[in-house]
């Protein structure tokens, strides 16, 4: 069957199925407050808060598997229970986005929207495949014209995690080489998430499949599935609703390409495939380093693995711990200040996952990358092959450090450093002018408060306040099933035992002032004592009622 064929048949089923999985109707959970109020707040949400922020929040939302109310802290207030990287802002939203591949790509600076959710759709266009990204686009205006453009042996997607244009705007000269891929290639300068939850799983999931995760699926950190929350990258990749380009364009080409990922966590393995979960499928190469149980929540190991729910659609391959040990780039960083004394500047290296948790890891992570892609044999005859990349090195530093601190500005600099290997060892091993890269990130990093005068928020001290205020019936239920950065799940029964609603803790937190919830050890001037955190907060179901949606990104 013909490549674009095959794509049409996959796709009706896909569409099919998304009917049945979809989003449910508006007021599924009717009762709480009439439609008519429910159409008034919806009204005045438009009318107060930007729509492009609302838009974020709804590409996150799905009735069946959302949270059960929305929180947005006011601009610029952090969550900082770790510098959360959730938000529908644009310091979070706007990333890198990059192709990269002469006799493939047109050099240029674009200007137009874009988005990760058009990374597949460009990727398949690259192997001349047809695929249905119902949020993203193919970017053709920067490829050569297909009749010009010879067929790739490789197509790698490469994601710098949490490298949000804010990291590089930061460190400017920490990323020589990547400035130079850019100018060689095509930047695209207004290039978005998309998504408000803008963390690890809605983030690969939108890069793999060309969705967001209202089609998706992939809210955030969790789902809540008949009642209960789950991590989605716990049970592998079944909880995730849309087929990736890997799926589709690997069943269509009969299981000829190889199809592969080296990276983290089995959240990022959603921008690769269903592996043999998917109708057709064949086990895909993947390689990470999150704990072996499920239910670990992305807990990460200190060697290379894979989980035992992936094991069972994807191979692992074997020899992964055995190319190189990461002593030897521990005993490089540790030597880039002049004295070998176990610290990387203060810190020490041990200490940090015996350097699994700084810019050591990420040469040796290329290291394994050169081997997989060598022993694997990927880009080796004229069936084009799918690798996707993730260093999760950046968005490590940004969580313990902060994006401005100079310990970003070595994660960085190692990073660009690792570009230029991987370029050189992919020209030399698949041949130059013979393979495709498109670059991205998930998400941008947070500011620290203090950079950007805006007032920390600890989500403990917001959970504590929240249990006392509506869950103080001592009966071992919990009304919070958990309280995220950008939104929070409630047990229906409990709610309504407790005698509230969802109005109620919505309003509560709209309330919330920054003397009861800032981090304590922040200095909290007098004057802000009263000073209100949050934007505003909502039933999640009022999505379903703003007329002013959808809105484009940029225009």
């Amino acid at each position: 069957m013909p490549v674009r064929a095959a794509a049409s048949v996959l796709l009706a089923a896909v569409t099919a199925v998304a009917c049945v999985t979809g989003r449910a109707p508006a007021d599924l959970a009717a009762g709480d407050r009439a439609a008519a109020g429910d159409q008034a707040f919806a009204d005045e949400l438009c009318s107060s808060v930007n729509n492009v922020w609302l838009q974020r929040i709804a590409n996150a939302y799905r009735a069946d598997w959302s949270g059960d109310i929305q929180i947005l802290p006011a601009y610029p207030n952090p969550v900082d229970g770790g510098l959360s990287h959730a938000g529908p802002w644009d310091h979070l939203q706007d990333v890198p986005l990059i192709l990269w591949g002469p006799g493939y790509v047109k050099p240029g600076v674009y200007h137009e929207p874009a988005s990760i959710t058009d990374i597949a759709p460009t990727a398949g266009r690259l192997v001349k495949f047809d695929y249905p990204a119902p949020d993203g686009q193919a970017l053709t205006q920067a490829l050569v014209p297909e009749q010009d453009r010879p067929l790739p042996k490789l197509v790698v997607t490469l994601i710098w995690d949490s490298t949000g244009r804010n990291v590089l705007d930061e460190h400017p000269d920490a990323w020589p080489y990547l400035r130079s891929i850019a100018e060689e290639g095509a930047w695209f300068e207004n290039a978005t998430v998309g998504i408000a939850n803008s963390n690890t799983p809605p983030g690969h999931a939108a890069i793999g499949t060309g969705t967001f995760p209202s089609t998706n699926g992939v809210i955030d950190e969790y789902v809540r599935i008949h009642g209960e929350l789950e991590h989605p990258g716990d049970k592998g990749p079944v909880l995730l609703l849309w087929p990736t380009l890997g799926d589709l364009y690997d069943q269509a080409m009969n299981n000829e390409p190889i199809v592969g990922g080296v990276a983290t966590l089995a959240s990022h393995s959603m921008m690769v495939s269903h592996g043999s979960l998917w109708n057709g499928g064949d086990r895909d190469i993947s390689v990470m380093r999150q704990q072996i149980d499920a239910e670990t929540g992305g807990a990460e190991a200190v060697e290379w693995n894979l989980p035992n729910t992936m094991r069972l659609y994807f191979d692992f391959p074997t020899y992964a711990n055995n190319v190189s040990k990461i002593d030897g780039f521990n005993r490089e960083l540790d030597q880039a200040d002049g004295a070998l004394d176990g610290n990387w500047r203060d810190h020490s290296i041990e200490l940090l996952r015996n350097g699994f948790d700084t810019p050591a890891r990420t040469p040796y992570q290329t290291q394994l990358i050169e081997a997989v892609i060598k022993r694997e044999h990927f880009g080796q005859d004229d069936v084009p092959d799918l690798l996707y990349l993730n260093y999760k090195a950046i968005d490590t530093t940004g969580h313990a450090f902060g994006l401005d601190s100079v310990e970003m500005e070595d994660t960085v600099a190692y990073q660009d450093q690792a570009l230029e290997v991987l370029v050189d060892f992919l020209n030399e091993e698949v041949g130059e002018g013979e393979w495709v890269m498109l670059i991205t990130a998930d998400h941008g990093a947070q500011y620290p408060a203090e950079a950007v005068a805006g007032i920390p928020i600890d989500p403990n001290r917001v959970r504590a306040l929240l249990y006392e205020a509506f869950d103080a019936d001592d009966d071992d239920v919990d009304l919070f099933q958990v309280v995220r950065p950008t939104q929070t799940w409630v047990d229906p029964d409990e709610l309504a035992e407790n005698g509230f609603t969802l109005e109620d803790i919505s309003a509560f937190v709209r309330g919330l002032t920054a003397g009861e919830v800032a981090r304590t050890d922040f200095t909290l001037a007098p004057a802000r004592e009263d000073e209100l955190v949050y934007e505003t907060a909502f039933p999640s179901r009022i999505i379903d009622q703003m007329s002013c949606l959808p809105v484009q990104e940029r225009s």
